[in-house]
């Protein structure tokens, strides 16, 4: 017998709707016109559906349908999935006043953020939190063929390294679909040969990891971490900055120092990493002035310039050293309205190559003291910007999974090159965009610089040449790095393979945007072009002549 979800599933496919309103209200009056019907079936129950009248043959696949089915689409906009796993609580090498001390998580986590909740309940395992979350996104319509892994939970250098491998194991056994191999299961030398395994198996995976964050702190990075990250498949790094006010960073006990933070982004930069600041504003000692300088110093200053930035206005949760201060009445975040004017002048001001990725902390608000309860705030700033014919440049503003397109090819993407100094560095903002520079398609970021990966990723003859300047390395002939530090299409989430007239997936887009990059590094006199691929893309770049190479895929530049 045919159910309630089914029926509705045909009517919606008879007439089909053109938005989720339409769909919506297709629903209620179908309810409406049915005796047996209670209740508004929930999207999952009508996706389950769907695809059982599919494999009977009872309909034909539905892209329009299926998108309206999906749950929170937003989550596969940017082109890509990502699930997000937490690792076990484990002491801090800082003492930040403004972290809370729950002994159950991992420091600066609190239990009821969505993403810490769910790793608490599976007990922070690895391969627990990548099959669940792979599970509840298709089971919401999602694709899971291109997941980003984004990895959380404090300063992941100060982790014992035989956890850190196991850790990063366990994910891409899970997302292959191997067993666990489960906690004290071989040595490190042991779990480094598994982890090279299962990567390569990941290349043709079913759910392949095509990119992995991890967070950590400035001083933890050097060229050793660097280097044990990048055998991890680590591809982009978030960098607990916090503030460039020398004073407020010591005021808040943060445990590092600007200059190490410059050291560390331009050590990060010449690996290949892709760098994300996490910046706090509302800190203790900090006033509107202070942080909106320090947020326009941040790429301003060309020993910064990150590639994506997180903004976590301070908030004062019990059981922090801040919230004793608080109480004490020692401390005040300033008023909620003056950050929201400090964030408008600075969205204002970011540039093209840089992402707004979140203005605020998952923290529920009745948890919050003192500091900012608005939890759409990215929304009341852009509501406000567009009511003062202000707008934000930045690329998470501009992506094209965040517009309505019907085809790409109506708006005709155009080629833009910018080109910056960075971390005593040259780096290439290329991007494919609407010729009035409104929405995004697709970019790549190319570095050039005269510093070579490591002394400890070449071979002893190669050694000398990795501290000599710009200058003699010309003269001596010596060529210059180039790295492709990201290379991304945006767009709803097409599966491999699949094409989507009105998506910038699967349009050649990445293809071109490498070529370019090609070019530039030759005139660079490069004598080759690594880009820092996550382990699920590599398959894409073998296909572009580029071969694997000390974690990277390189390819010769022909002379």
């Amino acid at each position: 017998m045919i159910s309630i979800d089914e029926k509705i599933i045909l009517s919606a496919v008879r007439n089909l709707p053109e938005n989720e309103a339409e769909f919506n209200a297709l629903k209620r009056n179908f309810i409406g016109k049915n005796k047996g019907a209670t209740a508004l079936p929930s999207k999952t129950a009508l996706l389950t559906a769907y695809h059982k009248l599919q494999r009977a043959k009872s309909i034909k696949k539905n892209p329009k349908l299926e998108k309206i089915l999906t749950r929170r689409s937003v989550r596969t906009l940017s082109g890509v999935t990502i699930i997000t796993s937490l690792v076990k609580p484990y002491p801090c090498p800082g003492a930040c006043v403004y972290c809370p001390l729950d002994v159950r998580m991992p420091k600066s986590y609190l239990s009821e953020e969505p993403a810490a909740a769910r790793a608490l309940a599976l007990k922070f395992d690895p391969y627990k939190q990548m099959v669940k979350r792979l599970e509840a996104l298709e089971n919401n319509g999602h694709p899971t063929d291109k997941v980003e892994l984004i990895v959380k939970g404090g300063t992941w250098n100060a982790y014992p390294l035989q956890y850190q491998y196991w850790f990063i194991l366990e994910s891409f056994r899970a997302a292959n679909g191997k067993s666990p191999l489960g906690r004290g299961r071989g040595g490190l030398a042991m779990l480094k040969k598994e982890l090279i395994r299962q990567q390569k198996l990941n290349e043709k995976s079913v759910h392949r990891i095509i990119g992995i964050t991890l967070e950590t702190r400035p001083d933890s990075i050097n060229e050793k971490t660097l280097w044990q990250m990048r055998e991890q498949g680590c591809t982009r790094i978030e960098l607990g900055v916090q503030h460039t006010d020398e004073k407020i960073l010591a005021l808040v006990k943060r445990g590092h120092t600007v200059e190490q933070v410059k050291s560390a982004m331009e050590l990060a930069k010449n690996f290949g990493f892709k760098v994300d600041f996490h910046l706090m504003p509302q800190l203790p000692g900090a006033t509107p002035e202070k942080d909106l300088a320090m947020l326009n110093e941040i790429f301003e200053n060309p020993a910064f310039r990150p590639d994506m930035i997180k903004i976590y206005p301070c908030s004062v949760v019990k059981g922090s050293e801040l919230y004793q201060w608080f109480q004490a009445g020692k401390f005040h975040t300033y008023p909620v309205e003056e950050l929201v004017a400090i964030l408008k002048k600075f969205k204002s001001l970011v540039p093209r190559y840089a992402r707004i990725s979140r203005l605020i902390r998952d923290i529920p608000g009745q948890l919050i003291e003192t500091g900012n309860k608005i939890t759409n705030l990215r929304q009341v700033i852009q509501a406000e910007m567009k009511a003062e014919g202000t707008f934000c440049r930045c690329l998470r503003c501009r992506e094209a999974g965040h517009v309505n397109i019907k085809n790409i090819k109506d708006l005709s993407p155009v080629l833009f090159i910018e080109k910056y100094e960075a971390s005593r560095g040259t780096e290439y903002f290329l991007s494919f965009e609407d010729k009035k520079r409104q929405v995004v398609f697709a970019f790549c970021r190319l570095r050039i610089c005269d510093r070579p990966l490591s002394n400890s990723l070449l071979c002893e003859g190669e050694r000398d040449a990795t501290l000599a300047s710009t200058e003699e390395r010309a003269g001596r002939g010596l060529a210059y790095s180039a790295f492709v530090r990201e290379l991304h299409t945006y767009g709803q989430l097409i599966s491999i393979g699949k094409y989507d007239k009105a998506s910038s997936q699967h349009q050649g887009l990445g293809k071109k945007l490498l070529k370019e990059a090609e070019k530039i590094a030759k005139k660079n006199n490069c004598e080759e072009l690594s880009v820092i691929s996550g382990v699920g893309v590599r398959d894409y770049y073998r296909g572009l002549g580029y071969r694997l190479q000390r974690t990277y895929m390189v390819k010769k530049m022909d002379k």
